[in-house]
């Protein structure tokens, strides 16, 4: 499904969010990567007392949000990033949030536990082949448990880092086999373009 070549590496994202955490655009109020319509959609579906995964957590900010909404909820979030997930270490520590660093193209299986909620959102857009990185999220996931997947939608991808491009029924083909029914949501610019979010109950 690759489209583009793929500068997505653990060193091109340090290199990042190394510049984006030192001009402190991370604690900005219009910080790029808080998708806030989108994340205020996810976390109104996460009950209280529930186990988060978030595959790619970047800077955190989800996962943030979701422990300072669902107190109740146990989070951890993992990206290669490890200059991210140090620096979310030292923010989140205190709040309770969990992190870890490992590469989510073939290292997902580390984890030894299943959780009530697992978050793949703006990543599948950055994965030459998301396919198998979904599996091994579904095997995390416990059954009748919620997956939720958000990216870009259409064929118009103004981003040199996403090399992959989503619509309703290539989404729908990824998620299909794991679930009986798939719930779209769409949101309109100002991001990119329309952005959309999936989400469905493992299939038990």
């Amino acid at each position: 499904m690759s489209t583009r070549a793929n500068i997505n590496t653990p060193e091109y994202w340090n290199a990042v969010y190394r510049e984006e955490w030192e001009s402190r655009r991370v604690e900005s109020s219009n910080y790029h990567r808080d998708y806030g319509p989108i994340h205020d959609a996810i976390i109104q579906t996460i009950p209280d007392g529930s186990g988060v995964l978030d595959i790619a957590c970047g800077p955190g900010i989800l996962c943030r949000k979701i422990k300072t909404r669902v107190p109740g909820a146990a989070v951890m979030g993992v990206d290669f990033s490890s200059y991210a997930i140090e620096r979310d270490w030292e923010r989140d520590r205190s709040a309770g949030v969990e992190y870890r660093c490992l590469d989510i193209r073939h290292s997902l299986g580390m984890i030894r536990h299943q959780f009530d909620v697992v978050l793949m959102c703006e990543i599948i857009e950055h994965l030459d082949d998301p396919a198998p990185v979904v599996r091994e999220g579904m095997n995390l996931l416990k059954d009748g448990g919620l997956f939720i997947a958000s990216c870009p939608y259409g064929d118009q991808i103004p981003d040199r880092e996403h090399v992959t491009e989503w619509d309703h029924e290539s989404l729908f083909r990824l998620l299909a086999p794991y679930g009986s029914a798939i719930t779209f949501t769409h949101f309109p610019p100002p991001y990119f373009h329309v952005w959309m979010l999936a989400h469905l109950r493992k299939a038990r």
